[in-house]
């Protein structure tokens, strides 16, 4: 855009000539001219409502979240029943991680249009990162009302459930709820759809979501107890899921089981998590062993983690997604009465049926040398394993080749070659 064009919108005092200017540049994708453009028209006729919408609109699309903030708050200042004002303004504020202004934006979204299956999806990111557990789980499964097949949603639905905290409480909660349920609530319309019930347990037991499937056949049954078919379901995912807490049980305590005089390296006296000493030395009740479903990481945490091996630093919200992406991971954390520090990860990403490839997998320099890296793995295997996965690959570097044959990895089995395509090739 010439610096003349600028000069000649900002002279311009034909109010209905720059508005059509400016949907004319929009239309033409031309944001930058368009965004020009709406602020002048603004200035010229300061209380036209889609003047203000379709600038927030624009600088959406400039990703100047901010702004948009502000323009489409002024234009639901100018009408409060607009649904796309409402929703977009919600989106901008995810954006900028404003989650509770977020919230509110995305409910005002849904009273208004409650149809619309994305302002109920983004509706559960946002409570999801508050860590409102019961919100995001109804919100949840509004959204599944209207999209029965987004399988992305049950992935957090399941989330929620294993974040929500004990197995047997969350059923006893919501065995009352489902009893009793709150007039106009999610729970009231489940009530009388056994089969959608159904299937939505079917769908979280299909997607490896065992606690949320567990609960799910739960209420099938206090709805209507002579669905005897859901008896074989539950009664092996209850197995399945006491197998999975044993090996975390486990996993959490192989450190300490270890005889005491295995010693690793500790704090300076100073206390300070990134000044070592490995003249010093504690046991190894000060390192705790957490699994994915009983551990929430902070993608600075792993890149923290990543960084001090001399890995490059990725993007958070990557980094992020990765995470929730993952079939499963376990972590290493040093304790210390008033901080944790995580010190060691492992991941896995899977089809969840045939297939594993191990990823991540890292720690700390100071923590090196006693055992800590074989423990993650093997614990991450075992996870693996018990959900029936048999294939488990992984890339080494030459370094480290004899250490993944002592956990029981063959370089190149069949002769196969492993290939990679990156972006960055």
């Amino acid at each position: 855009m010439t610096a003349e064009l600028v000069r000649a919108i900002a002279v311009e005092s034909n109010w209905s000539k720059v508005y059509h200017l400016a949907d004319t540049y929009r239309q033409q994708q031309q944001w930058q001219a368009a965004a020009i453009a709406y602020q002048r028209s603004i200035e010229l006729q300061p209380d036209f409502f889609w003047s203000w919408h379709n600038l927030a609109d624009v600088l959406l699309k400039l990703q100047h979240w901010q702004q948009a903030v502000l323009a489409y708050r002024r234009a639901v200042d100018i009408d409060p029943d607009f649904f796309w004002s409402w929703h977009n303004l919600a989106d901008a504020l995810l954006k900028l991680q404003h989650w509770q202004q977020a919230v509110l934006a995305y409910r005002r979204a849904v009273d208004i249009d409650p149809d619309f299956f994305w302002s109920w999806h983004n509706l559960a990111d946002a409570l999801l990162k508050l860590q409102a557990w019961d919100q995001a789980i109804a919100v949840l499964l509004a959204a599944i009302q209207l999209k029965p097949d987004h399988q992305p949603v049950y992935q957090k639905l399941g989330l929620a459930f294993k974040q929500r905290g004990d197995l047997v409480v969350s059923i006893q909660d919501y065995r009352r709820l489902i009893q009793s349920p709150p007039a106009n609530s999610i729970f009231a319309t489940l009530v009388t759809k056994l089969e959608f019930l159904l299937k939505i347990a079917d769908t979280l037991a299909n997607e490896h979501q065992t606690v949320g499937a567990i609960i799910f056949y739960y209420l099938v049954l206090e709805i209507d107890p002579s669905r005897l078919d859901v008896l074989p379901k539950l009664t092996h995912l209850l197995q399945k899921h006491q197998q999975l807490q044993k090996t975390i049980t486990e996993g959490e305590e192989i450190l300490v089981s270890q005889q005491s005089s295995l010693l690793i390296a500790q704090l300076t006296t100073s206390g300070n998590l990134d000044q070592v000493s490995t003249q010093q030395a504690v046991d190894l009740d000060s390192i705790k062993i957490k699994h994915h479903l009983n551990c929430q990481i902070l993608p600075s945490q792993l890149e923290d983690l990543c960084n001090a091996v001399g890995w490059q630093r990725r993007p958070l919200e990557q980094v992020e997604q990765a995470l929730g992406n993952s079939f499963a991971y376990v972590s290493a954390w040093y304790i210390q009465p008033d901080q944790e520090k995580l010190v060691g990860f492992a991941r896995a990403v899977s089809d969840g049926i045939f297939q594993a490839i191990l990823l991540d997998i890292v720690v700390d320099p100071n923590f090196q040398g006693c055992g800590l890296g074989t423990t993650l793995v093997n614990n991450l295997l075992q996870q693996l394993k018990l959900a029936g996965i048999r294939d488990i690959a992984l890339f080494a570097s030459p370094h480290l080749v004899d250490f993944y044959h002592r956990l029981g990895f063959v370089a190149q089995p069949h002769n196969l070659q492993w290939m990679l395509w990156s972006a960055s090739c």
